[in-house]
């Protein structure tokens, strides 16, 4: 779940036209990447059941923590790839028997549900976003990384095309809708820092000559260029509505009004072979995504502040919430099918079919987060007041950390990626000399972080 360093091996199309729309490949495809997201999942639950009654800040939990996170994250999508699902299956099997035999009546229906403003499954999909980040930029330099988990340069949804999209959801996810032009003076302290990380990394690129695949973002932009025009775009297009609610309609309306453009002419165009000359036409990639982008980050603020309108739910409410998510869950997933026959499903132009596809994920993700450290409260429950409400455990530290220092994190991840390709030549290493070099790379950058945590130091 890559966003950042390119690579010269992008997946393409089966035929040589490079559309290869109506294919039953992106539907599997788009499901194999989810179920790539399994394993960490999975180790967030088991370093929460497991883990759970270790000091916060203690190495033993780190280290713990890290056997059940940041090991299977690398095995996994490595020389492991092909038993990701079986592992998934079994872990999982494992945990519903342990939640089984340990059922406590903990979710009485006089129990009340502390939710807050940042729930802990946001927390949760955003240390999901950042491990599978970090694991996938550097393992898809070794010839061990699966071919079906690499970038699709048209049409597709492989894993790694699944990165920016869920960082667009992370971002929306604590943002607020602008609701006047005055909140727009706080607009530049998250906007001016990502462009900057932009511009910056394209003076890097280009003066060291390094290679970067036009057919991401174009020839200039990257990701942190969209991340910050998204944020930039979405609090103007905001002003347009009066209240949370109207953000729906909002995100909608310009996600159709996107692929119809697109529809048109404008992916034809832009996944055609005409050269990247003119900044227009150099960067037409990243360009023709940002109101998909748009439309994304606006249905996050939707579903951010829909779900916590209460600070606080009641078994009944929590479990109508739960069901309401699954339901449009499931629809987004059909939708998500279907768009991979109609229109597509296609990263590089953040079609319908993408943005319904990354929400269907992110909604899933979070219903099933939201079961275990919500509603199942796993591990040891704290009861606060009068006992009729309870509040969650801290997380794991590995996702602690990560929420604390992610964008540090993210930037380490891509340092060392560099001067592994630098120095180590991952394209001539074998199975064992990868997974032995992407373990420690995993480790040192959970353990920079980790660290940062245990110290109190919040950089970004």
């Amino acid at each position: 779940m890559e966003v950042e360093i390119p690579n010269p091996l992008i997946t393409g199309d089966s035929d040589e036209s490079g559309v290869d729309l109506k294919s039953w490949r992106s539907v599997t495809e788009s499901v194999e990447s989810f179920l790539a997201i399994w394993p960490t999942l999975l180790g967030f639950i088991l370093s929460r059941l497991l883990c759970g009654h270790l000091p916060q800040h203690s190495a033993l939990r780190f280290l713990m923590e890290f056997l059940f996170i940041g090991l299977p994250s690398v095995v996994l999508i490595t020389v492991g790839s092909d038993y990701s699902i079986h592992y998934s299956l079994v872990v999982a099997i494992v945990i519903l028997i342990y939640l089984y035999a340990h059922a406590e009546g903990d979710s009485s229906p006089k129990v009340k549900f502390e939710i807050g403003k940042r729930p802990i499954v946001f927390t949760l999909l955003r240390a999901t976003a950042y491990n599978g980040t970090c694991a996938a930029i550097l393992a898809v330099d070794f010839d061990s990384y699966p071919p079906k988990y690499r970038k699709s340069r048209q049409f597709g949804a492989a894993a790694m095309d699944m990165g920016i999209g869920l960082f667009v959801v992370t971002m929306g996810l604590v943002s607020n809708r602008v609701k006047s032009f005055a909140d727009l003076r706080r607009l530049p302290r998250s906007v001016v820092p990502l462009l900057v990380l932009g511009l910056a990394r394209t003076i890097v690129i280009t003066a060291i000559d390094y290679h970067q695949d036009k057919a991401e973002y174009g020839k200039h932009l990257n990701a942190f260029f969209i991340l910050g025009l998204t944020k930039l775009m979405g609090s103007f297009y905001s002003l347009l509505v009066n209240s949370d609610e109207q953000l729906l309609a909002l995100a909608l309306g310009l996600v159709f009004l996107h692929e119809l453009v697109l529809q048109l002419g404008l992916s034809e165009f832009v996944m055609s072979s005409t050269p990247h000359i003119g900044f227009l036409n150099a960067n037409r990639e990243g360009l023709s995504s940002l109101h998909g982008c748009v439309a994304l980050y606006l249905l996050s603020i939707y579903l951010s502040k829909w779900y916590t309108a209460q600070d606080h739910l009641s078994y009944k409410q929590l479990t109508s919430k739960l069901k309401k998510m699954l339901v449009a869950a499931v629809l987004c997933w059909l939708l998500a099918f279907g768009s991979a026959f109609l229109t597509g499903i296609a990263r590089v132009t953040f079609s319908f079919g993408y943005v319904i596809w990354i929400f269907a994920i992110c909604l899933s993700l979070i219903v099933i987060y939201a079961f275990f450290f919500e509603f199942k409260q796993i591990g040891n429950l704290k009861m606060i007041g009068d006992g009729d409400k309870v509040n969650s455990q801290s997380l794991p530290t590995f996702v602690e950390s990560l929420n604390m220092n992610g964008l540090t994190h993210f930037m380490l991840s891509n340092f060392l990626t560099g001067l592994v390709n630098l120095f180590l030549n991952p394209g001539n290493r074998n199975d064992i000399e990868s997974v032995v070099i992407l373990s420690v790379y995993m480790f040192v950058c959970a353990g920079v972080v980790f660290i940062m945590l245990k110290k109190r130091i919040r950089l970004a």
